[in-house]
């Protein structure tokens, strides 16, 4: 993925427009991609730091192609496997040699000479290695000694389209809010708002006048912390928004480094092949705890989309069912915002066509007793994971007809 400082762009008006890569630059753009590929395809079998000396060398561009350069080049080293080829632990051998080098040293007499490579040549004999592989092994651990393994099979084409996105997604790392108009098929909502669920996004889901849904997104510059791994969960998600039939983006930005309020619009048509949904990690541990529970609810990954006219859309992560018992859904609010659970709680007062369970982190610093006069809604507040007894608990009370008021 590309910083937003590698992005491409101009300000006109109070807006920010990415750069077109058409004509002449495109062509250039093409040569370069080549160049780059060729290069790393070349350094298979070395290290990091020769790649990346490599691409600096392959290419000799003018100080207007730098941006689209170095963003290439960063997508290129994105798309190389590395590994340490070391069997040895690289601490462990520094410190032995550290140790048998300090004992070499203070038992050499006055005139002698300090031989680097019979202390290597003594710790390879005890590990019963060569004195090249304990040569090899002393920084191994060292991000820039890793060797490259493998190159993605891209071609100049397939990296430019890369860019094209990687650009876009490098836009949204600098969002205090981004509004988006969707338009999919039934399914492809589904898919879509599991998706954002799956990045840990905080969004509200509205019915849009024009047709399809909008979707309000917030930010990383709307939060007080947790900016760098938030922005990046907004910008991964941004495949499975362009996956949508219609996609019509807004985004407000606070770009460059006096934070100048910028928007940013973008327009998408006929889909693209999206992201997988996936499921949220804590929700796959919580789906198989609950199940070893035993219970007479049957746990299952929701298909519904609530639509609450006047009121919003809830998108439950996980239904729960047993005989004879009307459905209780179970949404992850996560822990970015209070503002989240607040949404949440207005809903469940406003009334709601199903029982649910809101569940969040504890470190929003909100009340359980919020939601314990409302008979179809249970705020559950977690500490670092979701308890799959706590959550049955819930839902029996939820299921009790003489639950306390």
């Amino acid at each position: 993925m590309l910083t937003a400082e590698l992005v491409r762009a101009t300000r006109r008006a109070g807006e920010l427009k990415l750069s077109s890569l058409s004509g002449r630059t495109r062509e250039r753009a093409f040569e370069i991609a080549e160049a780059l590929l060729d290069t790393a395809r070349a350094h298979v079998g070395r290290t990091r730091d020769e790649l990346k000396e490599g691409l600096a060398a392959s290419v000799f561009f003018e100080a207007r192609e730098r941006k689209l350069t170095l963003g290439l080049a960063k997508l290129v080293d994105d798309a190389c496997e590395f590994s340490s080829e070391s069997t040895l632990d690289p601490e462990a051998v520094r410190a032995r040699l550290f140790e048998l080098g300090t004992t070499v040293r203070r038992a050499l007499g006055p005139a002698a000479r300090f031989d680097r490579d019979q202390v290597l040549r003594q710790v390879a004999g005890e590990l019963e290695v060569t004195p090249e592989q304990i040569e090899g092994a002393l920084f191994a651990d060292l991000k820039g000694a890793h060797v490259l393994t493998q190159v993605a099979p891209l071609s100049a084409a397939q990296l430019l389209e890369r860019y094209a996105v990687a650009e876009r997604q490098a836009v949204l790392l600098r969002a205090v809010r981004v509004t988006a108009r969707v338009v999919c098929q039934p399914d492809g909502y589904r898919r879509l708002f599991r998706a954002l669920k799956f990045r840990r996004l905080l969004f509200e889901v509205t019915k849009a006048e024009s047709g399809g849904y909008q979707i309000t997104l917030d930010g990383p510059y709307s939060l007080f912390d947790s900016v760098t791994k938030y922005g990046l969960n907004l910008a991964l998600a941004l495949p499975a928004l362009e996956a949508a039939e219609e996609l019509d983006l807004t985004a407000e930005l606070r770009w460059g480094k006096a934070r100048e309020k910028l928007t940013y619009r973008y327009q998408a048509r006929g889909g693209g092949d999206g992201a997988g949904s996936g499921q949220v990690d804590e929700l796959t541990a919580f789906v198989q705890a609950f199940e070893r529970l035993g219970s007479d609810y049957q746990v299952a990954p929701s298909d519904r989309v609530l639509d609450l006219p006047g009121l919003g859309v809830v998108v439950p992560d996980l239904s729960f069912s047993r005989q004879g018992a009307e459905p209780i859904y179970l949404e992850l609010l996560g822990f970015w915002s209070r503002d989240a659970v607040w949404r949440r709680v207005e809903l469940a007062r406003a009334g709601l066509p199903v029982k649910i369970v809101f569940a969040a982190s504890s470190r929003l610093r909100v009340s359980e007793a919020t939601l314990e006069d409302v008979d179809r809604a249970e705020l559950y507040l977690f500490k670092g994971a979701l308890s799959a007894k706590a959550v049955l608990t819930r839902l029996e009370r939820l299921d009790s007809a003489n639950r306390a008021k």
